[in-house]
């Protein structure tokens, strides 16, 4: 793994850790409340770790993704983002948020189950928004649980390891 995903990981899992520990699950109202914030929690943390560091011209969640695709990257590279869509490889909340709540529920969470899974599956990319619109909102039924490109691959979608010397 490289530097700068291991430390937005580490850093992820910790206070991903210490939040859905301090959420009181028994609780239906607090839980109504929190709904919202519930779900958003991990999304904003990543984007805030993955672009603090970018210039402030390019300081986009489109940057800062780990993946892209060609057509993408061309409008990536004239320093736009307008026609481009953040996605997250892996659905987040069918692969990560739901098992790590269930734990957090269950009192099994541990802090390292958290930095496993997202190693895993949390994997962001940019697209166009007409590739967005043609990518299925689920995994494949045969999905194997590792390909993490599944669903990229049965809409057609490449995507390519998004290499960042561009950004100045």
């Amino acid at each position: 793994m490289d530097k700068r995903r291991e430390y937005i990981i580490n850093i992820l899992a910790n206070k991903y850790y210490c939040f859905l520990n301090t959420l009181d699950f028994n609780d239906m109202l607090f839980m109504k409340g929190i709904h919202e914030g519930k779900g958003k929690f991990l999304a904003n943390l990543h984007i805030y770790l993955a672009t603090k560091d970018l210039p402030v011209k390019w300081n986009d969640k489109r940057y800062s993704t780990d993946y892209v695709t060609p057509a993408a990257l061309k409008v990536l590279k004239t320093n736009r983002v307008s026609g481009l869509e953040y996605e997250h490889v892996i659905p987040k909340k069918k692969y990560i948020q739901d098992i790590c709540e269930q734990k957090a529920k269950d009192g099994t969470l541990t802090e390292d189950f958290i930095r496993s899974l997202l190693d895993r599956y949390l994997w962001t990319a940019t697209v166009t928004s007409q590739e967005h619109k043609s990518l299925p909102r689920r995994m494949p039924l045969n999905w194997d649980q590792e390909n993490i490109k599944a669903r990229y691959e049965e809409a057609g979608i490449n995507l390519e390891p998004h290499e960042r010397s561009y950004i100045r």
